[in-house]
């Protein structure tokens, strides 16, 4: 992964998920697909309100930690498989919480979402075809977005008025 890009990535992260806090999903066509969405407020996470949906769609295996492990997976074949069910019971066990933390791991965009109690929300961020997660949220001609695209890249687009520095 571009170190560059990670930097750029990570800073539009920030900007869009601090403060945000955890408020639905929505299950997708397959079930490897799930999208969490979050609220931000206006001055709670030093980012706007944005008018649109802010969420992160997940493509890929991910998993709920209620403190650190030792290590975190390094790829899908070490994530469990959830049932639905089991997804909605992990989701439900941070609803309405903050986001305190979000970042990229340093050679591989396996995403970590740390929340306000502990938890943290890791999404692989690994496949040789095809994307595993996106996030940001559109609204009207601004598209703010994050992806992990295929073969440990990562990709961000943010509006020109956006000052990542």
């Amino acid at each position: 992964m571009d170190r560059e890009y990670k930097i750029y990535a990570e800073k539009v992260l920030k900007h869009l998920f601090l403060g945000a806090q955890v408020d639905g999903m929505q299950f997708g066509m397959s079930p490897a697909t799930i999208k969490i969405y979050f609220t931000n407020f206006k001055g709670s996470g030093g980012s706007d309100d944005y008018g649109g949906q802010l969420y992160l769609n997940i493509e890929s295996k991910w998993c709920l930690f209620d403190s650190p492990p030792e290590k975190y997976p390094s790829n899908e074949d070490e994530i469990e498989d959830y049932s639905e069910d089991e997804e909605y019971s992990r989701i439900y066990k941070i609803r309405r919480q903050k986001v305190v933390d979000i970042k990229l791991e340093e050679e591989t965009p396996h995403l970590f979402i740390t929340l306000e109690n502990g938890y943290t929300i890791f999404v692989n961020g690994f496949h040789d075809k095809y994307e595993c997660w996106q996030a940001g949220v559109q609204f009207g001609d601004e598209t703010w977005l994050v992806v992990s695209v295929p073969n440990n890249e990562i990709a961000a687009w943010a509006p020109d008025r956006f000052n990542a520095e």
